[in-house]
């Protein structure tokens, strides 16, 4: 009896100090109700889930059109970043659970090459402007151009997002996706994919934060349906508590705007 009620009075202790770690509450709160429609780009199945799967379904719960576009098929996406063919088709099908997991609007499905982007960038630019212009999205979401951790997929899909948003489409306001400061600090390069040692100069630091309340829950969700990565994602968790335990603590999904 007495272990229960120790378990009962720890338990809620811990998730509130673990949110009171993850939060940064010196970035402002958001309030993005005025985007109706949201376009998002991604070079693998499951960016979307790491980084704004809670913002992605919040929008789409609000009545928001969502449409995420996928540009490899993730075939790189095992331990060692070797390529493997069947991983090509279960990653798709895990990104269609996903996108319906989180109301996405339109799943775009694309197959560049996993892990080569960076030599079709020319390619790339004139399939993402003439989708931008299919689109017309108020809103586009990206990573960063440190690829959140030197990733060279990463880096190529961020800088001709910026480009483009530079050059041909200054209207539409364009957030990176990126984590408080104190999470970026222990953020930690892959050998096997990174290209850009340096990459923690160029990490954009959060403008403003956006609360996803209940939508935490599908998040969970999506990130428990990338079942191919469940290793990668958990990497770096301690194993005395489940994952979606640490997961239910983030609250708040943070971006920088590019001005």
């Amino acid at each position: 009896m007495i272990i229960f009620l120790i378990l009962f009075l720890l338990i809620p202790l811990l998730w509130i100090t673990g949110f009171l770690v993850v939060t940064d509450f010196s970035v402002p709160v958001k309030d993005a109700k005025q985007f109706r429609h949201v376009l998002v780009i991604f070079p693998h199945a499951d960016d979307e889930a790491i980084m704004c799967g809670g913002t992605l379904h919040r929008f789409s719960a609000r009545g928001s059109a969502v449409t995420l576009v996928v540009l490899t098929r993730g075939e790189r996406g095992t331990y060692n970043a070797i390529s493997s063919a069947s991983l090509k088709e279960i990653r798709t099908k895990e990104a269609r659970a996903v996108a319906a997991t989180l109301g996405i609007s339109k799943l775009i499905q694309e197959d560049f090459g996993d892990g080569e982007l960076h030599g079709k960038k020319q390619e790339l630019s004139m399939f993402i402007h003439a989708l931008i212009d299919q689109e017309k999205p108020d809103l586009l979401l990206t990573y960063d151009l440190a690829g959140l951790y030197g990733h060279a997929d990463h880096i190529a899909c961020s800088e001709i997002i910026t480009e483009l948003k530079k050059t041909s489409f200054h209207e539409i306001p364009l957030w990176y996706v990126t984590f408080p400061r104190r999470v970026l600090a222990r953020v930690k390069s892959s050998t096997h994919v990174v290209t850009d040692q340096q990459f923690q100069e160029k990490q954009a630091l959060p403008t403003h934060k956006l609360f996803i309340g209940a939508s935490v829950f599908p998040k969970i969700k999506a990130w428990y349906t990338y079942k191919s990565q469940r290793a990668a994602l958990k990497e770096g968790t301690t194993k005395l508590l489940p994952f979606w335990f640490f997961l239910s603590m983030v609250l708040f999904e943070y971006f920088a705007d590019v001005k």
